[in-house]
């Protein structure tokens, strides 16, 4: 239970240390890659973790696995970008898209949870909660 707490911690408190992110490597969701779905995925993504946050213990186990992933992902994508004429660059590019989606999906639900939850106690919670992507119907 410890472990999983100072992993939740360090997946969600390390991205928001940084008012803007930019980098993957600033541990948050990339926002400064050359496709804009990207850019606009990795927003929702930044904003879900703005509200986890607030309470990292509300991130579920599959919330943090999909964290992770999306973090390879972008390590993936950012070394592909770094080759001339490398043809891996869209594939690597539909991977972290496809991994952000899975954080939007998977940690959206609990960042919802805390807001329904907790938003109503806490004045910093609800502003995140206010900056939450809508969910897709």
């Amino acid at each position: 239970m410890i472990k999983r707490r100072f992993v939740a911690t360090l997946l969600l408190a390390v991205p928001l240390a940084f008012p803007v992110l930019a980098h993957a490597e600033d541990g948050g969701a990339k926002t400064n890659d050359d496709d804009p779905s990207i850019n606009a995925l990795g927003i929702g993504v930044n904003q879900i973790l703005k509200v986890l946050q607030v309470h990292p213990d509300s991130a579920s186990d599959a919330c943090i696995n999909a964290l992770k992933e999306m973090h390879a992902a972008q390590d993936q994508l950012s070394k592909e970008e770094g080759h001339e004429n490398n043809q891996d660059v869209e594939v690597a590019r539909d991977v972290t898209a496809s991994s952000m989606e899975d954080v939007t999906t998977i940690c959206g639900t609990d960042a919802r949870t805390l807001c329904r939850a907790s938003a109503g106690q806490n004045p910093t919670l609800a502003a995140a909660c206010r900056g939450l992507p809508h969910e897709e119907e």
